[in-house]
């Protein structure tokens, strides 16, 4: 990145992870080019370095989707972040059909690549996701595993999993086809110091109420702190060792099965909850997906620990609990 003196455009910029790596950019002194509909977490920066560029517009329409403003947003930038995506991702409301949401992310992502390669863009990174993994049979999740995303019944649904193995494809075609240097990341659940992606507000309300509940045994998830994220993009960027691969980004030592959240939920706000574990019709071994190519290849590893990702859920439980005292 120390090479990266000119300008960068990051598109879903005032995300969880783009307000992050906007930072991360702008500590390194780069000229920051943001393209969202939404100041999201940027709200407030006054850096300099920084231009804005989309905020407001129609979140269908606008941004990514918005052709002629995709074309103004990468003319003249090295590289291209790509993480924005509209999937109603804060409550998975799901107020949005179907045939918008994958028309607005496929078309956006189109846009970006059109514009990348008629621009001469240096590198492309784009932000995938391990929900395109679905419901996996193999005893090794890792890149080579087959994507089964239509199968997935969890959280946010197996068209969010299509979507994105969709765009990634697309990525990868105009590496392929048209050689523009690309990188895609298929990142897993996101935390920060006080933040758990993995935890909604309508589990912490069924343990505040007491009610009983059923996990799958084994079933579970591993995360990823945002800011290891952060560093992965970073440490691939204009690295001719990433170009034209995929790279999961999770780390195995977060994993967490449902049935020691809910554990750790209880615990946190002394519910009288009883939790009833369902044999894994599957006989799914619950696992974390393979870092061992991201680890080979760029040398990257995360660090945090299960501790740390129980500290942020602690602070996403008090934080919801706050809510209903307001």
């Amino acid at each position: 990145m120390n090479r990266v003196k000119r300008r960068v455009l990051v598109t879903g910029g005032g995300g969880f992870i783009g307000s992050r790596l906007v930072h991360a950019l702008l500590d390194r002194e780069c000229r920051v080019r943001v393209l969202d509909v939404q100041l999201g977490k940027l709200r407030g920066e006054t850096n300099p370095n920084l231009e804005l560029m989309g905020i407001g517009s129609n979140e269908l329409r606008g941004g990514i989707a918005d052709k002629s403003l995709v074309d103004q947003a990468v003319k003249d930038v090295d590289i291209v972040y790509h993480l924005a995506i509209n999937w109603d991702a804060v409550t998975w409301t799901r107020m949005h059909p179907l045939a918008d949401l994958f028309d607005a992310n496929i078309k956006g992502t189109l846009n970006l690549l059109e514009a990348a390669k008629s621009h001469g863009v240096k590198h492309f990174l784009f932000s995938s996701s391990c929900a395109v993994y679905g419901d996996w049979k193999s005893q090794l999740v890792d890149e080579e595993t087959v994507c089964k995303p239509e199968l997935w019944d969890g959280d946010p649904g197996p068209a969010y999993g299509i979507m994105k193995l969709t765009t990634e494809k697309l990525c990868l075609m105009y590496y392929h086809h048209y050689g523009l240097p690309v990188t895609a990341f298929r990142i897993e659940v996101v935390f920060s110091d006080d933040e758990a992606q993995l935890l909604g507000r309508k589990q912490v309300e069924e343990v505040l109420k007491g009610e009983d509940i059923e996990v799958v045994e084994d079933e579970g998830c591993a995360s990823i702190h945002v800011d290891e994220v952060v560093d992965a993009f970073l440490l691939a960027t204009l690295n001719t060792k990433a170009y034209g691969h995929v790279f999961n980004i999770s780390s195995p030592a977060t994993y967490f099965t449902y049935h020691e959240l809910y554990q750790f939920l209880i615990q946190l706000t002394g519910s009288k909850s009883k939790i009833k574990l369902i044999p894994n019709p599957k006989q799914k071994i619950g696992q974390a997906e393979s870092i061992d190519k991201i680890k080979r290849i760029l040398g990257w590893k995360p660090h945090k620990t299960k501790d740390d990702l129980k500290k942020a859920i602690a602070q996403t439980v008090k934080s919801i609990l706050t809510s209903y005292k307001k």
